[in-house]
């Protein structure tokens, strides 16, 4: 008797639980479920184809941090002014087919805390790989929609005469299977209010009212050719510390990223002034450099440059050991920043629900059920490519707000070593790579606008 009762209590719970699975909508990264265009819904269906570091106060040192601007918005008031001295706007598709988008993140971190390097380290690459999600949406997204109302006002007065009647023997039945549970939850534990509640039967509704609704945006595409252009960043209040970042799409970055063998960097550019100007700079002016960009050298010649930072842990035995291993960890984030330059294929989607229920009973009470639910996922799907790197400096340093340790690299995309390592046979070397129009920085000779 009691396994046939432990089997009805598993069951009904099993019920529960499927139901409530089942109104969920997609909310996990890895599993974006891909929205279509519904082509009943389209006119025209037939034809259709598919850093700079700004400094926001005067003093960054950890007694004067706090500001009051945030950290984007005086990026987005730098790069606007900028942009619009050059005839171009931000968040919009230029005439000359380029396109400025910024992105903003916050550390998870407060500066104050061990594991803020790495934070800000997520809060950038999170930034910008929304930046890259709005680029993305200008091309168009798939919106999809869903939403319900229903009103129902009943009053009831009296009992109805017509209702009554005997029990049929599956109710007899019934009635007896919720005492034995009722019995079986007591000796499970469960208190006898408890139970109590369980019994109550649903209160008659006199007024009840039902809003739901449901949007969604979904983008997903490859995307080359996407540099970072400027980084600003700050801590805004108490353990809030803000990244925004501007990135820069372009046709002929696009073009340029498409063609690594032309765009790595040839002996002479590895050898040139601009780099060698890169060498030169300090760790303060390097620790505000993330992500990857294009650059030129005194001759024109067209290069990429990857940056890359990481904590060390600081230990009193066997320091240098964590100094080296953040170093290659730094090394190998300037190269994937080079290799999300070159490219990289995102699937992006946000989701908002919004759910209200209005209830009065006949017993005269009331009950108000809110649901406001917003989602953002967004998959870089993984992808492979094979380049050949150079470091061209490695640095150490202090964050200028935490005052952490940083190790950082930078590292240049450079054409192919043509290196056989089963033939002794000597190669001849690539000639120059292409050149095309830019904007330089002026906080870095050569660095592109």
């Amino acid at each position: 008797m009691k396994k046939s009762i432990f089997l009805i209590i598993t069951i009904l719970i099993l019920n529960s639980c499927g139901n409530n699975d089942s109104q969920k909508k997609d909310s996990n990264a890895n599993t974006i479920v891909e929205e279509k265009e519904d082509t009943n819904l389209s006119s025209n269906s037939n034809n259709s184809s598919t850093k700079l570091h700004f400094n926001i106060s005067e003093d960054l040192s950890i007694d004067n941090s706090v500001i009051i601007d945030l950290p984007s918005d005086k990026l987005t008031e730098t790069i606007q002014s900028k942009l619009q001295s050059q005839g171009k706007s931000l968040g919009t598709v230029n005439s000359d087919g380029s396109v400025y988008m910024i992105g903003t993140s916050s550390t998870g971190v407060p500066v104050n805390r061990s594991g803020f390097i790495t934070s800000r380290n997520i809060a950038f690459a999170k930034a910008e790989l929304r930046a890259k999600i709005q680029i993305l949406k200008l091309s168009g997204e798939v919106l999809t929609s869903e939403r319900s109302s229903s009103l129902v006002s009943k009053n009831i007065q009296g009992n109805d005469p017509d209702v009554a009647k005997k029990a049929s023997f599956i109710e007899k039945v019934a009635t007896l299977a919720d005492k034995s549970i009722d019995k079986a939850l007591s000796e499970l534990g469960v208190s006898d209010g408890e139970i109590s509640s369980l019994n109550q039967s649903q209160k008659e509704k006199r007024y009840s009212e039902n809003f739901y609704n449901y949007v969604s945006s979904y983008v997903g595409s490859m995307i080359k050719g996407v540099s970072v252009i400027k980084i600003a960043e700050g801590e805004v209040g108490s353990s809030d510390y803000e990244v925004a970042v501007c990135v820069k799409y372009s046709p002929e970055q696009q073009s340029e990223a498409s063609n690594i063998k032309n765009l790595g960097a040839s002996t002479e550019t590895i050898n040139s002034n601009v780099v060698n100007n890169v060498r030169s700079m300090s760790s303060d002016d390097l620790i505000s450099k993330l992500g990857a960009q294009f650059f030129k050298d005194e001759k024109g010649n067209r290069f990429v440059l990857g940056f890359g930072q990481s904590s060390v842990q600081k230990s009193e035995s066997r320091q240098s050991n964590y100094i080296n291993i953040g170093r290659r960890k730094a090394r190998l984030q300037a190269v994937e920043n080079i290799k999300n330059l070159l490219s990289e294929d995102l699937v992006g989607k946000e989701i908002s629900e919004s759910v209200e229920k209005i209830t009065e009973f006949q017993n005269g009470e009331e009950s108000l059920y809110t649901e406001d639910n917003f989602s953002e996922l967004i998959q870089s799907k993984r992808s492979s490519i094979k380049m050949n790197t150079m470091n061209i400096k490695d640095w150490k340093g202090n964050h200028p707000v935490s005052n952490s340790m940083v190790v950082g690299t930078v590292v240049i995309l450079t054409e192919s070593n043509n290196i056989n390592f089963n033939n002794t046979k000597p190669t001849t070397n690539k000639t120059g790579t292409t050149k095309s129009e830019f904007k330089v920085s002026k906080d870095i000779e050569g660095e592109e606008f």
